[in-house]
């Protein structure tokens, strides 16, 4: 089973016209679980929901994943709206705390020993949380742990705590945004340079629309180009969906290089439509023909 650890939050969606989609699956946590629903149907979720979840909610995500290890807690969960101009440009106006989403992520203390050990994982968590994290993985025999660091982390007095937990994960995937402002540098091949002299182990450099480089201390970094869709709707969570084919493509693969290929693909999904989950129908032959497609060119 692969495992996708952080926020479920529900996204409130205003598009420029003024028509609204109102409670859409979102959250790190959903999207990096979607990223690996492509490739996997053995995909479970360790999140924590508030009291007033709605059930539809509840219902989609038990359709999708496991979801014995999604908790409710005392609180409300989280929302926020997502603001759509005409030019394509997205605002992000949070309805809940930042300190209240830092101190309710999943603990832990809180894994559920029912799910099978897993073989690998996404985590978008507390920082602070990542050794705790990785030393309960490491100890079960997980065999890849990829860490995507929040942007509020993402700041140049953090790069020392960044590379110190970067070293006790199995990949980290900042985006280009987040590694220049943890760095201080610009280039790609600095960025990944920096970290790689800090000990981290690969680096998956996520580009937005340019795609995503790969860092690893044996060879020099690989640019993988996105790929392309026929239409873009929203790119909310694509970064987190790639994170998640990355992880299941590293499982088939064992090379950065083609777990790049898998993660750039399960990203194309997620820009086809608003809210975290998409139509399974045929998705493992979808996602193999645009494998195909990406390896012949």
């Amino acid at each position: 089973m692969f495992i996708s650890i952080g926020s479920i939050i529900i996204d409130d969606i205003v598009l420029p016209t003024g028509v609204t989609q109102m409670g859409n699956l979102g959250g790190g946590a959903v999207h990096g679980a979607m990223g690996m629903r492509v490739w996997s149907e053995h995909v479970g979720l360790l999140s924590v929901i508030g009291i007033d979840f709605p059930a539809f909610l509840s219902q989609v995500l038990n359709k999708y994943f496991d979801t014995t290890g999604v908790i409710t807690h005392a609180i409300s969960s989280p929302r926020v709206w997502l603001l759509f101009e005409q030019n394509g440009k997205r605002n992000e106006v949070f309805r809940t705390r930042y300190s209240e989403m830092v101190d309710n992520q999943f603990n832990p203390k809180d894994y559920p020993f029912l799910l099978p050990n897993p073989i690998g994982v996404h985590l978008q968590c507390n920082p602070h949380d990542i050794p705790r994290w990785s030393q309960h993985f490491h100890c079960l025999g997980t065999p890849i742990l990829l860490w995507e660091p929040w942007d509020q982390f993402c700041l140049a007095e953090n790069y020392g705590h960044f590379c110190k937990y970067a070293k006790l994960v199995d990949i980290v995937s900042p985006n280009l945004n987040e590694a220049r402002m943890l760095t201080g540098l610009f280039t790609p091949r600095d960025i990944i340079n920096s970290m790689l002299d800090n000990g981290v182990k690969v680096i998956a450099l996520r580009m937005g629309e340019h795609g995503s480089v790969i860092g690893t201390p044996q060879k020099e970094p690989v640019h993988i180009p996105a790929v392309p869709v026929p239409s873009i709707v929203d790119v909310t969570g694509a970064g987190n969906s790639f994170c998640g084919g990355f992880i299941c493509g590293m499982h088939f693969t064992q090379d950065p290089v083609k777990a790049g290929y898998y993660g750039s693909i399960s990203a194309s999904f997620s820009l086809e439509q608003f809210g975290a989950v998409f139509p399974l129908h045929n998705i493992s032959e979808r996602a193999n023909e645009r494998l195909q497609n990406f390896l012949c060119k």
